[in-house]
């Protein structure tokens, strides 16, 4: 028999060895993957919107919390970040964009996002143009305005040729105008016997020769077949420029994009290249993409096609839970349902054949459940659309499916109205930092105050997503967006809106985060930095809630966290994330002066 002392004694050893067993193998949640501490934190979560750290497993957010209680969670392979002290914000997501399509081409453009003055752009042409080889083209398609510009007017084609004599250039300025040299005239054909295209005009000069100056008046089709005509490229430059293309978004804290397809952008020829790098885990940033109806009056064809071979929602990498997802239709459902952001020039009216052409295709999406986004810029034509809607809805009710309207830079607070009343959204961009001071010569300052009433939309509580319509309109970047939604102002320095239809900084993120993750039904997800969300976050180069307002638009990121995982760093964190390949082809212009201006 065990003496009473013995017994003890054998408890105790016991004990003492279930609590060591216990401690050596610690559950799961209770050791991190990733501690970052040492931070300024804002969760934009209600219960917890300011933190020092935060602590991630398995691609989720494990604890947000101060730096001395999370650090506990550190295990033998946790790996921990010090902050330094820097902000952290919810990785950003662009909920209307044109990425897959211009990843295809990205590193063959020249940039000229942030250039100052016209005569830095044309600098920037004629030094691209010595390391463009024979046979390509110089090209900047999209993401300036004229407004941004010291001088404030486009570029002449004179301009261009005396630039680049030897080499084609194309440019665009969104949708408005486009202009080539004399080497691109010659390579496109454009002769004195080219007869104008529908709605648009070739300027010509006194003896009726093409000058190189294009312009929509308004329809922009006078520019689709003429990118078509650029040379394309190999499949693995296309992936190459498509890995850049991604990369950069991560650099300026984009942690998320919805895709609004394109013109010009077939499905699901030109998705291959994307949708393989997301199977193979090279695509730096979670994509949902929408499919665009590619030719008009086929319409219903294509959309009935598309959805009795997938469906909506269905994620296309399937070692990933939303990496890769299509979504949906749109931006374009119907051609003749689309307006032009060509404010240039007066507004369109919408063919009096739209409502009966557009009904029978919101009813296929309807039944097949299938969300959709609508391209418009107008009040006048989204009431046109909602009044079809309306009528589509009282027959074949929406019953809580996602839609949105994209755009509406002239929308009225009684059509925001009728949106929240079917269960609609509101993808907006900063398309007016851009066409802002177009708007304002042709309608007057007093039109563009609330052109559109932000303020009046964030109140009301519709669904809103902030996005930037790279790269062909906008700049890809997201920190012009939340400049524009806190300061009201255009490229040219114009203040377009009164105080009292601009946002905080709070709520500018929150539209640019939380908001736009509605569009990709995510918002349970993405968004916050709390327990249980994804692992998405950014860490800035600057604070972007204490900076002065126009430093906005020079943040960058300096960690961009993906599902737990680094996609890019910079300075001190740059050793985090696994470096890009180098970048093809060979003579890319972004080599040169990279994507984005800097002094």
């Amino acid at each position: 028999m065990i003496d009473s002392k013995t017994k003890k004694l054998v408890i105790g050893v016991l004990s003492l060895l279930l609590f060591l067993g216990c401690k050596d193998n610690q559950t799961p949640k209770e050791v991190a993957d990733m501690i970052v501490h040492n931070a300024t934190i804002t969760t934009l979560d209600e219960n917890q919107p300011n933190a020092e750290a935060l602590a991630i497993k398995d691609g989720e957010i494990l604890a947000v919390g101060n730096s001395k209680e999370l650090l506990k969670l550190k295990g033998d392979s946790t790996e921990v970040i010090d902050a330094e002290g820097k902000r952290i914000i919810p990785g950003l997501i662009d909920s209307h964009s044109h990425f897959l399509r211009s990843g295809l081409t990205y590193t063959r453009e020249l940039r000229w996002d942030g250039v100052p003055t016209l005569k830095e752009g044309l600098e920037m042409i004629k030094k691209a143009a010595e390391i463009t080889p024979e046979g390509e083209w110089v090209r900047v398609i999209g993401g300036w305005t004229p407004w941004q510009f010291k001088e404030q007017r486009l570029p002449t084609p004179a301009e261009l040729t005396e630039a680049s004599p030897n080499r084609p250039v194309y440019m665009q300025y969104f949708y408005s105008a486009g202009i080539v040299n004399k080497k691109g005239l010659e390579a496109l054909g454009i002769t004195k016997d080219t007869p104008d295209p529908y709605q648009g005009r070739f300027e010509r000069d006194a003896n009726g020769n093409p000058t190189g100056l294009m312009l929509a008046e308004p329809h922009p089709g006078i520019f689709y077949g003429k990118i078509a005509a650029l040379p394309g490229t190999s499949k693995d430059v296309e992936a190459n420029s498509t890995i850049h293309m991604f990369r950069e978004l991560a650099r300026f804290g984009l942690t998320g994009v919805i895709d609004a397809g394109g013109g010009g952008f077939n499905y699901p020829q030109e998705y291959n290249t994307a949708e393989q790098l997301a199977a193979d885990g090279k695509l730096a940033i979670r994509t949902s993409f929408y499919l665009f109806a590619q030719k008009p009056k086929r319409e219903l064809q294509d959309f009935t096609a598309w959805s009795d071979a997938n469906k909506a929602g269905k994620n296309t990498d399937p070692h990933k839970e939303h990496g890769f997802e299509l979504d949906g239709a749109g931006e374009y459902i119907l051609w003749e349902a689309a307006d032009y952001e060509n404010f240039r020039w007066e507004r369109p009216e919408l063919p009096e054949t739209m409502g009966e052409n557009l009904a029978p295709v919101l009813k296929l999406l309807i039944e097949r459940r299938w969300p959709f986004k609508v391209h418009s810029t107008y009040n006048e034509s989204i009431q046109k659309i909602l009044d079809v809607l309306e009528k589509v809805n009282k027959e074949t009710p929406l019953n809580g499916l996602r839609w949105s309207i994209e755009h509406g830079e002239t929308i009225t607070p009684e059509t925001v109205d009728r949106i929240v009343a079917l269960g609609g959204g509101l993808a907006l961009q900063d398309r007016m930092v851009f066409l802002g001071d177009d708007y304002v010569e042709r309608y007057g300052a007093e039109a563009g105050k609330y052109s559109p009433p932000l303020r009046y939309i964030y109140d009301k509580g519709i669904p809103v997503g902030m996005g930037t319509d790279g790269t062909r309109g906008g700049s890809f970047n997201p920190f012009v967006s939340l400049h524009y939604m806190v300061s009201g102002k255009t490229a040219s320095g114009r203040q377009l809106y009164d105080k009292d239809n601009v946002l905080t900084r709070e709520e500018a993120l929150r539209v640019h985060t939380i908001g736009s993750a509605w569009f990709s039904q995510e918002e349970d997800v993405k968004g916050r930095i709390k327990k249980g969300q994804f692992a998405d976050f950014v860490i800035l180069s600057k604070d972007y809630m204490a900076v002065a307002e126009d430093d906005i638009k020079t943040i960058e990121s300096v960690l961009t966290v993906v599902n737990g995982k680094p996609v890019y760093g910079a300075g001190d964190f740059e050793s985090l994330a696994p470096k890009a390949p180098e970048m093809l082809p060979d003579w890319s212009p972004v080599k040169l002066f990279g994507s984005y201006y800097k002094q």
